[in-house]
């Protein structure tokens, strides 16, 4: 079972946290004990903080960090990832599965949802139709989100415009095929920085990047 020690003085937060964690399968141990799989540790200790190899490390900031983290790269470099204070459940699970998946020396023990696709910080839910960014929900439109999975299901695989059209619209759509582009340029500008994962193969279509 993956261990997390939670380093804070907030004690409602800390509180928070081990029953959020424990609810979703993890074994909460203390600073004290042998070395943790996750550290969730807030800015204060941060720095004091041993590093050790094994150990994937998790910024605990509040919301006015998380709004200036522009300014205060500095938690970025001594972390693998951060968690704002007054998370949500949904968004705790997803960091700290990419936070382990970016982390090559820690083993992932964590189960992973069959209804759950993840291409580096991007992550699709099949049951729910929802997606989020680096831990993040972003709103697509349902085309957007089709696309999206299309795309994502069959990584490397180049889509013409008219098999997206099939496949997303259906074979009753009378639009053009520039319909495709236009729907892939927003879904491209809501991921954000994994934009270049959908990629344009010249004259012929598009593809996720394998």
């Amino acid at each position: 079972m993956t261990t997390v020690s939670i380093i804070t003085k907030n004690t409602l937060v800390k509180e928070r946290l081990q029953v959020d964690l424990t609810a979703l399968g993890y074994s909460v141990g203390t600073p004290t004990t042998e070395v943790a799989d996750i550290c969730i540790v807030d800015e204060e200790n941060l720095e004091r903080l041993p590093k050790d190899p094994r150990s994937v490390i998790i910024a605990l900031v509040n919301a006015r960090s998380r709004k200036h983290l522009d300014g205060s790269l500095k938690i970025l470099l001594d972390a693998d990832d951060i968690l704002v204070m007054d998370y949500d459940i949904d968004e705790l699970a997803l960091r700290l599965q990419l936070a382990q998946l970016r982390h090559g020396a820690v083993e992932v023990e964590i189960e992973i949802d069959e209804n759950v696709l993840q291409e580096n910080g991007i992550a699709i839910n099949f049951e729910t139709y929802e997606v989020w960014l680096d831990g993040k929900t972003i709103d697509l439109t349902f085309k957007e989100y089709e696309l999206l999975k299309c795309l994502m299901t069959h990584k490397g695989r180049v889509y013409s415009r008219n098999q997206l059209l099939n496949d997303v619209w259906g074979y009753d759509y009378y639009g053009g095929a520039r319909t495709v582009d236009v729907h892939i340029r927003r879904l491209r500008s809501k991921l954000g920085r994994y934009e270049s994962l959908v990629e344009t193969v010249r004259n012929v279509g598009y593809r996720f990047k394998r």
